[in-house]
């Protein structure tokens, strides 16, 4: 009888490095495009118009991790083999949370740009060229303010 097994990916490491505003600096204040409706931000500040762009204050939390290297069962696991990763965040302001997707197995880090302030969570699953997908790391925390 033949039995599948699934291999995991091991255990990644997540660290934030730095959070900054991005975007543009108008009037000494980080700003980032606003295509939402109305005239108010999501941080219920007024919505800047310079010329003729709408922009609200940015947040931006940098997350870079380490490339993993075995698979659970302890095989290697070589970066040829990683297709991606998978980001997961939520705030616990609103409970907002989400997912962001990336692409390549050798990317280290992204950024997670933001018009809310608040405290977010992160964690970070890896996906490997067969569609394997690892278990989520420890979650960490930041305060974007």
């Amino acid at each position: 009888m033949f039995k599948s097994m699934l291999f995991r990916i091991g255990a990644i490491s997540l660290t934030l490095l730095a959070f900054e505003a991005n975007a543009a600096v108008i009037n000494g204040t980080n700003y980032k495009q606003y295509t939402g409706g109305g005239s108010v931000c999501p941080d219920k500040s007024k919505v800047l118009v310079y010329k003729r762009v709408k922009y609200c204050k940015a947040y931006r939390a940098n997350i870079s991790w380490s490339l993993p290297t075995t698979r659970t069962n302890g095989t290697a696991l070589k970066a040829s083999e990683l297709k991606g990763y998978e980001v997961y965040w939520t705030r616990t302001k609103d409970n907002a949370k989400g997912t962001l997707k990336i692409n390549g197995g050798t990317a280290r880090s992204t950024a997670f740009d933001v018009y809310t302030p608040g405290t977010y969570y992160f964690a970070i699953s890896a996906l490997d060229s067969k569609g394997l997908k690892s278990p989520l790391s420890s979650m960490v925390q930041t305060s974007l303010k």
